[in-house]
C-alpha cells in the first residue's frame, strides 16, 4: 500500500449501554485491512459496563481515544456531532455500536470516494435474537429530492470528508438526524459514490436505539389500497407533517453552498411544500411528473407505473410520516 496515497480515516464510535455486542464491533474495525488515522469513541452516560470495556481497549490499543459525557444524556445527534468533531483526520467513517464490519470496508471505501464528498454501501441486517429484518438489496436513490424526505443511506454505512462538518455545524440543534444532514449536505453538492457491495452487518436488536420493526416500502406488499386510501383520506393531516419537516428542510439547505442544479430544485420543491392552495397543488404535481427518476426508493423501470406513482406522489409523500398521526389512522 503506498503510504504517500493512504486516507487520514477517522473512524467515530458513539455508545450507550452496548456492553454485549460492543467487543465484536470493536474487533471488527481493529481488523481492517486498511489503516486507521485514530478511533474515536464517545460514551453517552452509559449505566453498564459499557465503559470498562472501551478503557480496556483504549489501554491495549493507542489508535483509540475514549471520551465520556459528564453532563447528562447527549441524545443520538448531540452525541455524534460532538464526537465527530473531535475527530482530527481529514475522512471520518462513522461506527454503531453492535454492528460488525467486512475486513476490507475501509479499503474499499477510500479507494472509491476519489473527489467525492461521500461514499457509502449496502450495510445488510442481521439478528442473533429473532428480532425480525428486512433485505433490501436494491441500489438506493441518492438524489438530493428523495433525500429530503427520507435519508437513504445510514450513517453507519458512510465515509465522508470531514468538511462537510463545516456546511452543516453552525451552532443549531437542528430536529433532522445527524446522518440526514451529512447525506443532504453531500446530495446538494451532487458528491456521492455508492458502492454495489455489503460492507456492514447491521445488527438488529430491540435494544437498539433506532429499534423498530421494518416496514415493507413496497406499495403491492403492503396493499395498495391500504398506500392509495391512507394517502388520500389522511391527505390533510399528513401534509401538516409534510409542511412541519420542510420548514426545517429548506433553512438547512438555503445555507449550504453549492450552486448545484439539484439544490436549486430541491428548495423550490421545499418552498412548494409549505404553500397551499389549487395553483401550488398543481405546481406540485408537474414538478413531481418532472423529477419522477428522482423521487423513490429505487428505479422504477416500468414508465406508465412511474409516471402514476409520480402524479400521485402528491398524496403520497405524507406517507413517509404516517406514524406521527398513527393514533389518528383506524
Amino acid at each position: 500500500m503506498d503510504k504517500d496515497n493512504i486516507l487520514k480515516i477517522s473512524v467515530v464510535m458513539c455508545t450507550y449501554n452496548g456492553a454485549h455486542y460492543l467487543q465484536e464491533q470493536l474487533d471488527s474495525i481493529l481488523a481492517q485491512s486498511y489503516p486507521i488515522y485514530e478511533i474515536i469513541i464517545q460514551d453517552d452516560c452509559s449505566t453498564d459496563e459499557t465503559y470498562a470495556v472501551l478503557e480496556k481497549y483504549a489501554a491495549q490499543y493507542p489508535v483509540i481515544k475514549i471520551y465520556h459525557n459528564e453532563t447528562g444524556l447527549h441524545g443520538i445527534n448531540g452525541n455524534f456531532f460532538s464526537a465527530m468533531l473531535r475527530a482530527q483526520g481529514d475522512y471520518i467513517a462513522i461506527s454503531d455500536q453492535d454492528d460488525l464490519w467486512e475486513k476490507d470496508k475501509l479499503k474499499l471505501q477510500a479507494e472509491a470516494i476519489g473527489d467525492h464528498l461521500l461514499c457509502s454501501a449496502f450495510s445488510i441486517p442481521f439478528s442473533t435474537t429473532g428480532y425480525p429484518v428486512k433485505i433490501d438489496k436494491r441500489v438506493p436513490n441518492t438524489h438530493l429530492i428523495r433525500n429530503t424526505y427520507i435519508c437513504e443511506l445510514p450513517g453507519h454505512s458512510m465515509l465522508f470528508r470531514r468538511e462537510i462538518l463545516d456546511y452543516i455545524q453552525g451552532g443549531e440543534v437542528l430536529p433532522l438526524y445527524y446522518d440526514w444532514q451529512i447525506m443532504n449536505a453531500a446530495a446538494a453538492a451532487e458528491s456521492i459514490v455508492f458502492l454495489n457491495k455489503e460492507l456492514v452487518h447491521f445488527r438488529r436488536h430491540a435494544d437498539a436505539a433506532t429499534a423498530s420493526v421494518p416496514v415493507d416500502n413496497n406499495i403491492l406488499s403492503n396493499g395498495a389500497w391500504h398506500y392509495v386510501s391512507l394517502s388520500l383520506f389522511h391527505h390533510r393531516e399528513l401534509q401538516k407533517q409534510v409542511r412541519r419537516r420542510f420548514a426545517t428542510v429548506l433553512p438547512f439547505l438555503e445555507k449550504l453552498p453549492f450552486d448545484t442544479v439539484s439544490r436549486k430544485e430541491a428548495i423550490y420543491m421545499s418552498e412548494l411544500q409549505l404553500q397551499h392552495g389549487p395553483v401550488v397543488f398543481l405546481k406540485k404535481v408537474l414538478f413531481f411528473l418532472k423529477h419522477s427518476r428522482q423521487l423513490f426508493h429505487a428505479e422504477v423501470h416500468n414508465p406508465v407505473i412511474r409516471m402514476l406513482r409520480a402524479g400521485f406522489f402528491v398524496f403520497s409523500c405524507g406517507y413517509y410520516y404516517r406514524g406521527l398521526i398513527k393514533q389518528k389512522i383506524k
